[in-house]
């Protein structure tokens, strides 16, 4: 898998391509369906919560250890043994309705709760891949945002497969209908992880310290403090946000698959907006990644006010674009001071920081229960200080690298 040629490593990017478009219809789909068939199956709003809580803390140590074991073993390497992780867990659900091995294999899906349109894109040992094999930030920028594109137009299939449900029920069953396309998300998963083998990546410098340089802690702990204040956010809000859609406005499954539908083009809108056009040494990425952290943040608290579904909607499609636009900047931003021998553990440890915030989604399904729209509202506001936080910390150590000082 490692190859020194940097011919045959473009070459071999296609193929993450396919990857990350087959895994993002697959995890899409079940992000999307995961809270709608436990709450098919009968089980309250406050255990489907507490149901994300155990997947998130499990994915977060899974999350390190691939991470740490990706500079030693190739991220390519990583990505293959996180894929047949959400492999199994996506047989498991289609083999069983038993609440044992549902759990079971949602948890080994690594199913986060976020149905987001770059749900599907990212994977312990994927940006650190990334990182590796393309040095310069605005080539990072550009394989980011494509892959983004890829993911969000592809998790529109994802959204899709959800819409079927109503017409599939006369033949499979309202259960069984979930199932059978857990079968799709398996299948689609197996694609995944096939292309993931054909990929090739840069020797990198061999690891000499256990865990990461001190120049590296140095400047993860910047990403790590906003993500996990926006980890927190995002746990709260996103996790039960389909269920919130169908409980809130009474619309059914497939109209909830329609209208995430809708935000997936947009999310790939915005990617293709930020590759295209906000890439380039002119334009503040910082600045850019922040206002659309900030206007995330805004527009939760618009839905949770919203009195009709469409409006809600239109505000959620926005969210996805905006998102979009946001988020190949910020994974830029996050291996910018980061050795290139550090790249899959900061790249895990982020993750572990980011998705132990998200042990949030605990306190969803009891805020829910509460008073539905609670859970957007308070996530709305955690994010939005989030974002203060973060470009206080990252712009704080751009003006530093101007000026030639070392870190505090």
């Amino acid at each position: 898998m490692f190859d020194d040629s940097q011919e045959r490593i473009d070459s071999s990017f296609k193929f993450l391509l396919l990857s990350r478009g087959a895994r993002s219809v697959a995890l899409v789909f079940v992000s999307l369906a995961f809270s709608l068939y436990l709450n098919a199956l009968g089980y309250s709003l406050i255990f489907i919560g507490l149901a994300f809580l155990v997947i998130v803390a499990f994915n977060m140590f899974v999350s390190l250890f691939l991470g740490m074991m990706g500079d030693r073993i190739g991220y390519s390497r990583a990505l293959i043994i996180s894929e047949l992780f959400s492999l199994a867990g996506t047989a498991g659900l289609f083999f069983s309705s038993s609440i044992y091995v549902i759990l079971v294999s949602a948890t080994l899906a690594g199913i986060s709760g976020t149905a987001g349109g770059i749900r599907g894109a990212f994977s312990p040992g994927m940006t650190a891949f990334i990182a590796s094999n393309w040095p310069d930030e605005i080539e990072r920028v550009l394989k980011l945002a494509r892959v983004n594109v890829v993911a969000s137009l592809s998790s529109i299939i994802g959204g899709l497969l959800l819409y079927t449900h109503g017409y599939l029920v006369p033949y499979f069953g309202y259960i069984g209908t979930f199932r059978f396309l857990f079968l799709i998300s398996f299948i689609c998963l197996l694609v995944s992880t096939i292309s993931l083998l054909f990929l090739r990546e840069r020797r990198r410098p061999k690891k000499t310290t256990k865990i990461m340089k001190v120049e590296s802690a140095s400047y993860l702990w910047r990403i790590i403090v906003p993500n996990s204040v926006n980890g927190a956010a995002i746990g709260i809000a996103i996790p039960l946000l389909p269920l919130w859609f169908h409980l809130r406005y009474g619309i059914s499954v497939s109209a909830v698959g329609e209208a995430f539908t809708f935000s997936y083009a947009a999310t790939a809108l915005g990617s293709y907006i930020s590759g295209r056009y906000l890439n380039s040494k002119k334009v503040s990425a910082i600045f850019i990644s922040s206002v659309a952290r900030l206007f995330q943040g805004l527009f939760l608290i618009l839905m949770a006010i919203s009195p009709f579904v469409f409006l809600a909607v239109g505000i959620y499609v926005l969210r996805s674009m905006v998102a979009g636009i946001g988020a190949p900047m910020r994974s830029a931003i996050s291996v910018r001071g980061i050795g290139s021998e550090d790249y899959g553990t900061a790249s895990s440890v982020q993750a572990i920081a980011t998705r132990g915030s998200q042990m949030t989604s605990g306190l969803s399904g009891y805020l829910m229960d509460f008073y539905n729209s609670l859970p957007l509202f308070v996530g709305g506001i955690i994010q939005i200080s989030g974002t203060v936080v973060y470009y206080r910390l990252i712009r704080n150590w751009e003006l530093r690298k101007v000026a030639g000082r070392p870190e505090k």
